[in-house]
């Protein structure tokens, strides 16, 4: 199964989440990470508004949706998805929560969404950021691709090594052939030079002869 389609699917699920209405109020980097089954990956979320942090999330949406991790602020206590025990790292320090993904699989791909629950004038407030579109790809696809382009490769390298033996082929010919026609040339020259100069000696012995 080519990995191709990943990069567009990606970028669908980037603008589907963005055209969603929603109040930002939380930086979250990076905004797209493409990485191979098994690896890891670290996502960085800080509150920007001037409300005080209650608790941070870190929300999995569009494809299969769920709350992955809450921590609540100036505590040590946090709560995660069963989906991700022992698969998640994370601390909030201040209004900077940061999150480390361990041992992602397929099923992992989806946009993660951090979001900030404040106070603010005594008011509860949620706010959110832009996301990290997560895609997660099979290693096999990279194989896969890897290997689809070595006949292409291989084919290019062919033709330009025929076209190169082509050209010293068809340019020895030429050569050959100029120089055949330069030495016939010279051949013609050197006899022409000899007939005139045997016509101007017969006619110099002619001449002495009708003197006498």
């Amino acid at each position: 199964m080519p990995w191709t389609p990943v990069l567009p699917a990606a970028f669908l699920l980037f603008l589907l989440f963005q055209s969603t209405p929603a109040q930002k109020g939380v930086t979250q980097e990076p905004a797209i990470l493409i990485v191979n089954e098994g690896e890891s990956v670290n996502i960085t979320c800080s509150v920007t508004n001037k409300g005080i942090l209650v608790g941070m999330y870190l929300k999995r949406e569009v494809v299969n949706a769920m709350e992955v991790l809450y921590i609540k602020n100036n505590s040590h206590t946090s709560t995660v998805n069963f989906h991700y025990k022992d698969r998640i790292e994370s601390s909030l320090l201040g209004t900077e929560m940061r999150i480390t993904l361990h041992q992602l699989q397929k099923n992992d791909t989806a946009v993660y969404v951090c979001s900030g629950s404040t106070l603010e004038n005594f008011e509860p407030r949620n706010v959110l950021s832009h996301g990290t579109i997560l895609v997660v790809k099979e290693m096999e696809q990279a194989e896969c691709c890897v290997a689809s382009w070595v006949p292409y490769v291989l084919s290019f390298m062919v033709l330009i090594s025929v076209s190169a033996l082509g050209y010293l082929i068809l340019s020895h010919i030429d050569i050959k052939k100029h120089c055949q026609e330069g030495k016939k040339k010279q051949a013609n020259t050197v006899y022409e030079d000899m007939s005139y100069t045997h016509r101007v000696n017969t006619l110099a012995t002619g001449n002495s002869y009708s003197n006498y």
